[in-house]
């Protein structure tokens, strides 16, 4: 049985309503404003879509200050619980409010490394980097990402990867809405020369992995 136009609109309506009654009107419009800007931003990457999406940010902080430290301390805590120094080779550990790193246009070394940023765009080309280990593990974690990888096909790569709110691509498969969850590992993982762990954790996200 499929519902009409209109009572969609009204079971809309009524979400809105109670979640605007439990949360504040200001606070529901500053998350729906959030993912507007979040999906403009994956479409056309202007600047249009981050002001508001750091307007809706500040916004969310302001009107619900307690929860937000509390999901950036939870987040914290669980970023230094998974990012315990590796027992090889170069490791390199870094937090910061923003993140803007671009690793797809020139050769560059891959090492372990992890991330936790509130606001983050990482973009890495893995056909192009020189592996410094056979085996690298790389977390990438906070409150807001926007992450893009390309992994060359012969890498053994294992996933673990989730979002509260937003969307996981990883090779065909493409999941969006809340409480996604990926986990995946490849069937010849053990045999193979090069092998890249990826632990990546975001509150609201877009993340895409693919395989080239």
């Amino acid at each position: 049985m499929k519902l009409s136009s209109n009572a969609i609109l009204f079971i809309i309506a009524g979400i809105y309503l109670a979640l605007g009654n439990v949360m504040g009107y200001v606070t529901v419009n500053a998350i729906l404003l959030l993912l507007i800007g979040i999906d403009r931003y994956r479409g056309d990457r202007s600047r249009i879509s981050i002001i508001v999406i750091v307007i809706s940010i500040l916004v969310l902080i302001i009107n619900q200050f307690g929860l937000f430290s509390l999901l950036v301390l939870v987040s914290l805590g669980i970023y230094y619980f998974r990012s315990r120094p590796m027992g090889f080779g170069t490791y390199v550990s870094k937090h910061k409010l923003l993140q803007n790193m671009r690793l797809d246009e020139h050769s560059w070394v891959l090492h372990s490394m992890s991330f936790w940023h509130a606001i983050g765009e990482i973009r890495m080309d893995m056909s192009l980097a020189v592996p410094e280990d056979k085996e690298t593990t790389i977390i990438l974690q906070g409150l807001v990402g926007d992450i893009d990888l390309n992994i060359p096909d012969d890498y053994g790569i294992e996933v673990e990867a989730s979002v509260l709110v937003g969307q996981i691509s990883f090779r065909q498969m493409k999941e969006g809405g809340m409480l996604h969850r990926l986990s995946w590992r490849s069937p010849n993982y053990e045999e193979c020369e090069q092998k890249l762990k990826l632990q990546l954790f975001y509150l609201v996200g877009d993340i895409k992995i693919r395989t080239v």
